[in-house]
């Protein structure tokens, strides 16, 4: 077994001396197997900042730097394909006089990242009023998208997919609230994101992202989130605290910051209770790229009350806890009874694959091994505490 934190280690030192003009030479006595090196650079995803300077990277392995080139390769493809069609989607919707914000890894792309190819990323987000929904969904399968079979548990999101040219099937995952948990709609409520939006030209007509708090605050809660549910990779789902990708995101969006990101930020932290929370994510930026921090705004952060309800919810990654949790913080009865109803009477497919040996069986059969399996945990905790 590779020790991981070792190679984690070196690859954030290499990232800050790469980022700061630098030389870093491969240490040989110390690395494992080339391979093993590479499995913590995908999960991190920085190919593509390795790979923008490679001419710098002296005596690392030639097998490791051709599967850096390769993947290079793969990304810039990707990338270029993905723009092509999100911006013209974001354009129809404009068009259409249908409001959307780009979120999360895209607008970090093409609002902060040099190279938006750089910000590696599965998808896009993108997120509407919930009121337009339908002529949203109209428009998307106008373009050319057509809907993805979501996995089990979504709320407030739903996934459309795009094929492109043959190589890459491309998705954008359509929100009608900012992020679908919703212990967390009072900190990121929908009104701010639309309220304080900011032009991303580089995408075109109606693109447009969060303010700069904001975008710090959503990222924090991604980060969190994954720390505690891992993040796929190419052996699989892996956990870890944090990306070395994220804490370039942070640098990035810190190095921004204006006097007054800085107090919309503290701000807004001290009325939701999210505060120590944003301040430990800047820290792991600090730690990892060396990204220098205003003491005075972090001591702000790290002294400000965390709300009792995220503390908790991020506490305890059990996802039955989770959800309960997110039960109890949703606003309205009819609400409440569709994220129970959901949670209970999961889709076969989901079943299925929750239960391969038991391919066979009736749905309803499926959604009752569910239900008793469920109960069983909430018996077992209940018995526990």
């Amino acid at each position: 077994m590779i020790d991981t934190s070792a190679v984690d280690g070196f690859l954030a030192s290499a990232l800050r001396t790469l980022r700061s003009g630098g030389d870093v030479a491969w240490p040989h006595d110390d690395m494992p197997v080339w391979q093993s090196v590479w499995s913590r650079i995908d999960y991190h995803g920085i190919p593509l900042l390795l790979h923008s300077a490679k001419d710098r990277l002296g005596g690392w392995p030639i097998e490791l730097l051709d599967r850096i080139d390769e993947e290079a390769r793969l990304i810039v493809l990707w990338e270029t394909t993905h723009f092509y069609a999100v911006k013209r989607v974001i354009s129809a919707l404009d068009i259409a006089e249908i409001a959307s914000i780009v979120m999360k890894g895209t607008a970090l792309a093409y609002a902060f990242h040099t190279e938006p190819a750089a910000r590696r990323r599965g998808d896009t987000d993108l997120l509407i009023h919930p009121a337009d929904k339908e002529r949203a969904r109209a428009i998307f399968r106008e373009n050319g998208w057509y809907r993805r079979d979501d996995p089990h548990g979504l709320y407030s999101q739903e996934g459309w997919l795009h094929d492109a040219a043959g190589f890459f099937v491309h998705s954008i995952d359509l929100h009608w609230e900012p992020t679908d948990r919703p212990v967390l709609h009072d900190v990121l409520p929908i009104d701010r994101f639309f309220a304080q939006k900011e032009p991303v030209q580089a995408l075109g007509r109606g693109a447009f992202r969060p303010d700069l708090a904001t975008m710090v605050i959503h990222a924090t809660t991604n980060q969190k989130w994954h720390a505690q549910h891992g993040y796929e990779a190419e052996e699989g789902r892996v956990t870890g605290p944090r990306r070395l990708m994220w804490s370039v995101d942070f640098d990035l969006m810190i190095n921004s910051m204006t006097d007054a990101d800085w107090k919309a930020l503290i701000d807004h932290c001290s009325r939701v209770g999210i505060g120590p929370l944003v301040a430990e994510a800047l820290l792991g930026a600090h730690k990892d790229l060396c990204t220098s921090l205003p003491d005075d705004a972090i001591a702000q952060l790290q002294s400000a009350p965390l709300d009792g309800g995220i503390q908790t919810y991020f506490s305890n990654s059990d996802s039955l806890s989770q959800f309960w949790l997110d039960v109890k913080k949703t606003r309205g009865i009819g609400k409440k009874t569709q994220l129970i109803l959901g949670r209970a009477f999961a889709p076969r497919g989901h079943l299925i694959e929750k239960y391969p040996s038991a391919k066979n069986w009736p749905t309803l059969a499926l959604q009752g091994r569910l239900l008793i399996e469920t109960a069983a945990r909430l018996v077992r905790r209940g018995g526990a505490s």
